[in-house]
């Protein structure tokens, strides 16, 4: 059946983290019904500009794009409070874990079928970089994060780019602050890793990368961390894929080395030339390359998964959903009323309820609350259950309470309710990096240590201010927040010097965050 929200009913959890939910659901009535994918914002991320204004940017820059190589964004709305994105359904999976299933079943990917979906993927960038807005004017659009999990990869034979989250045009809402670093550090380029201006080459790059790592099975920059990662960006030490693997044909060392080539103007000048470079040297060579073999490639690698998934009642099962996904609080069960210890606070004696023609009595512990006060606590409980508001954090409920219906022939029944000991909230942990290493770190103000340096801060003292400072480099700043990752790294800009006689005096700002 799915749980009601809004138009939809969510039927499947797709993926969930701290910044929402990515969630399969239903669209529509009896045969005009159809599977879309919502992504939600928690709702306290709508009060960070920057986050709520690159969540919106990914559904109107999206929107603008119809092509068959880039997952289509149907809406962008709100639902009792929630922000949501409605996108199309793919059924399929995403190149990063059909690696791994490949390399579970002893598989691998065969050499045309990494050369058709790097194509496709090409194709969709190709056509992403040069989207016109309804003026005719060039977006100027880079995707910024192109990786093995924004490729997604139908049992059709399909292959659709996601995520363009993190995407920059021309024209914007809101431009990325100056130096921030957007994306995964593994697949970026090294303009990027540098903090540079950047253009379609270093989306080119990216996917270079993506097609270096599925013909060897390895990862090409992959550090300790995130600096030093960022390190063996910058560096581009790569290898050619055939003096890797062996295996790979040594006629696909020079497409894929142009497309990594340190500087941009030596890469492909765009995502189409490395498609047609690809299809080119299939065709050259007879390697079958076609939607319909990776279509049947998909189909034997997820025939289990695919057979599952054409029973109905595959969506009800194990579909990873609870009430918590739509209202943040428990559904009444029957005829019973359901009462959660947690979002009630305790009262001074027993207090009478009536719900669905029941009389319910529940004796809280001594303490503090008027039948008044009880019953406004009861009207807000109610609007929170119809209104549809999700809570991004709660404490871990006790059992609830569930009070069978008492006709009024038989005696009250009255139920003691236990006080709630307060949550144990884990701190945020950081571990903040440098370049170069010793840097002071300041939290709120005060000196705590040097980079590198891990940070514990209570998340009821949450948002901290962040500084780094070092002799001869400018102070840099940053906010610590309950959606800051377990890493940070940042290279701290040498304060200006005066500019040589024909130069620009600029040096360049990198502020790396994740």
């Amino acid at each position: 059946m799915g749980i009601p929200f809004g138009r939809y009913q969510l039927l499947k959890k797709i993926a969930s983290g701290g910044m929402g939910q990515v969630l399969l659901a239903k669209k529509g009535e009896d045969d005009f019904e159809k599977l879309v994918v919502l992504k939600r914002i928690l709702p306290h991320l709508v009060e960070d500009e920057e986050f709520f204004t690159m969540f919106r940017d990914e559904a109107k820059i999206t929107m603008r794009l119809d092509h068959p190589n880039i997952a289509r964004i149907n809406e962008f709305g709100v639902e009792n409070g929630v922000h949501y994105i409605e996108m199309e359904y793919v059924a399929g999976e995403d190149l990063r874990r059909i690696e791994k299933r490949a390399a579970a079943v002893g598989k691998g990917i065969p050499i045309g079928i990494i050369i058709r979906i790097i194509a496709e993927a090409a194709a969709g960038l190709d056509f992403a970089h040069k989207a016109r807005d309804a003026k005719g004017e060039p977006l100027h659009l880079v995707h910024r994060d192109v990786s093995p999990q924004n490729v997604l990869v139908g049992f059709d034979g399909s292959v659709k780019l996601i995520d363009f989250g993190v995407a920059k045009a021309a024209g914007r809402a809101q431009h990325t602050a100056t130096g921030i670093l957007k994306g995964k550090f593994p697949y970026m380029s090294p303009e990027q890793a540098h903090g540079e201006d950047l253009d379609a080459r270093s989306d080119v790059f990216a996917l270079g990368i993506v097609l270096w790592e599925q013909l060897t099975g390895r990862r090409l920059f992959k550090g300790d961390n995130d600096l030093a990662t960022q390190r063996l960006v910058r560096a581009c030490q790569v290898p050619a894929p055939s003096s890797v693997e062996p295996s790979v044909p040594a006629g696909l060392d020079p497409i894929t080395m142009k497309a990594l080539a340190r500087e941009p103007k030596d890469r492909f000048a765009d995502a189409g030339e490395l498609r047609a470079a690809l299809e080119d040297f299939a065709l050259h060579n007879a390697i079958p390359t076609s939607s319909a073999h990776l279509s049947a490639f998909m189909k034997e690698l997820y025939a289990e998964r695919i057979a599952k998934e054409a029973d109905p009642r595959f969506f009800e099962e194990d579909s990873g959903l609870t009430d918590l996904d739509v209202g943040g609080l428990p559904r009444a069960t029957g005829n019973a009323t359901v009462v959660d210890r947690n979002k009630l606070p305790g009262a001074s004696g027993p207090q009478t309820a009536i719900a669905g023609g029941a009389t319910r009595i529940v004796a809280p512990p001594a303490g503090g609350l008027s039948v008044p006060k009880l019953v406004a606590a009861g009207a807000v409980l109610l609007t929170l259950i119809g209104g549809g508001v999700y809570f991004a954090t709660r404490p871990a409920p006790l059992p609830p309470v569930v009070v069978d219906e008492t006709p009024k022939s038989r005696p009250v029944v009255v139920v003691p309710v236990e006080p709630t000991p307060p949550p144990v909230v884990a701190p945020l942990v950081v571990r903040i990096e440098s370049e170069p290493p010793g840097a002071t770190v300041e939290l709120a103000g005060v000196s705590v240590g040097q980079t590198p340096f891990e940070a514990r801060v209570e998340k009821v003292k949450l948002p901290v201010a962040l500084r780094l400072s070092a002799e001869g480099y400018e102070p840099t700043d940053a906010t610590l927040t309950d959606m800051t990752s377990t890493s940070l790294s940042f290279a701290l800009k040498k304060k200006a010097t005066a500019p040589k006689p024909g130069g620009t005096g600029k040096n360049p700002v990198i502020k790396t965050t994740r």
